[in-house]
C-alpha cells in the first residue's frame, strides 16, 4: 500500500513539473497568447449574448431554463476544457503520434510516459475558455466565495475527466489506426457540443448516450445539477466517474503500447 503511494506521489510530482515547464514554454511568446486567448474568450461570450437575447424575449425563462442554469452550464465544464487543453494539449495530437511512431522519444524517459505525451504541448487558446468559465461562474453563483469555491472543484473534476475520455478515444488508434478526423469529429461535433446545451432540451436516446458511448454528462449536466442541488449521491457519481476513466485510460494506453510500432526516429527533446 505504502509503494502505490509513494509511486502515486512521485507521478503527482512529475505531472506538476510537467504541466509548469510546458506552460511556462507555451506563454514565451506573450503577443500570440494574448490575441489567441481574447480571441476565444470572445468567440464563447458571442454563445451566452444570444442565450440572453432568446431570454429577454421569452420572459426570462425556456422550459424552466434560465440565463443562470446557461452560465453554469458554460462555466464548469469550459473551465475544465481550458484546463484540458492548456494543461494537457499532448491531447490534440496523441492520435498522430501513436500512427506516426511518435511516442519513441516518451517511453525512454524514466517518468509515466503517458504523463509525458500529454504535457507535452498547450493549446493557448483554451487559456480563453478557462478565464471564461471562472468569468461565468463569478456571474452564475452572484460572487458567493463557498459557491464559487464548489464550482471551482467541480470546474477541477470536469477538467480531469474531459482529460481522461478524451484521452481514451484517442488511444483506440493502437488498434485502428489512423482514426484522427474521426477523433477530432467526437470531441468536437459530439463530446463538446453536448456539454453546453442543458440536458433537458435531449431526447432520452441522446440522454442515455451522454452517460455511456458520449459521457458528456459527466463533464457538464451532473457537475451543473450539483450545483444547483447539492446531494451526495451525485458527488459519488461524479467521483466513480473520474476514477473509472482515469483508470481505463492508464490500462488501455498499457495495453495498446503493445500494440505500439516505433517509428524509429532519433529525436531529442
Amino acid at each position: 500500500m505504502l509503494t502505490v503511494f509513494n509511486k502515486l506521489t512521485q507521478n503527482l510530482k512529475y505531472l506538476w513539473m510537467c504541466m509548469c515547464y510546458n506552460v511556462k514554454e507555451s506563454v514565451s511568446n506573450r503577443k500570440s497568447f494574448i490575441i489567441q486567448t481574447i480571441a476565444m474568450f470572445i468567440n464563447n461570450f458571442v454563445f451566452i449574448f444570444f442565450w440572453q437575447v432568446l431570454f429577454s424575449n421569452k420572459g426570462g425563462s425556456i422550459n424552466g431554463i434560465n440565463i443562470y442554469d446557461i452560465l453554469y452550464l458554460w462555466s464548469i465544464p469550459t473551465i475544465g476544457y481550458g484546463i484540458a487543453f492548456f494543461c494537457f494539449g499532448g491531447i490534440d495530437t496523441l492520435c498522430r503520434d501513436i500512427v506516426d511512431g511518435n511516442l519513441d522519444i516518451y517511453l525512454t524517459k524514466p517518468k509515466n510516459s503517458l504523463i509525458s505525451v500529454l504535457t507535452s504541448r498547450s493549446i493557448l487558446s483554451a487559456m480563453g475558455d478557462l478565464i471564461f468559465g471562472m468569468v461565468c461562474g463569478i456571474i452564475a453563483v452572484k460572487f458567493n466565495p463557498l459557491k464559487l469555491l464548489f464550482l471551482l472543484v467541480l470546474g477541477l473534476v470536469s477538467g480531469a475527466l474531459t482529460v481522461s475520455i478524451l484521452t481514451c478515444v484517442r488511444l483506440l488508434c493502437f488498434w485502428l489506426g489512423d482514426i484522427s478526423n474521426v477523433t477530432n469529429r467526437y470531441t468536437h461535433s459530439l463530446f463538446i457540443t453536448l456539454t453546453i446545451y442543458p440536458e433537458k432540451m435531449f431526447p432520452g436516446i441522446i440522454k442515455f448516450a451522454m452517460y455511456t458511448v458520449i459521457p458528456a454528462a459527466y463533464v457538464a449536466h451532473v457537475p451543473v445539477k450539483l450545483m444547483n442541488t447539492f446531494s451526495f449521491a451525485g458527488v459519488g457519481i461524479l467521483v466513480l466517474a473520474t476514477i473509472f476513466f482515469t483508470i481505463l485510460m492508464f490500462v488501455l494506453y498499457n495495453k495498446g503500447l503493445k500494440k505500439y510500432e516505433s517509428g524509429n526516429g532519433v529525436t531529442r527533446r
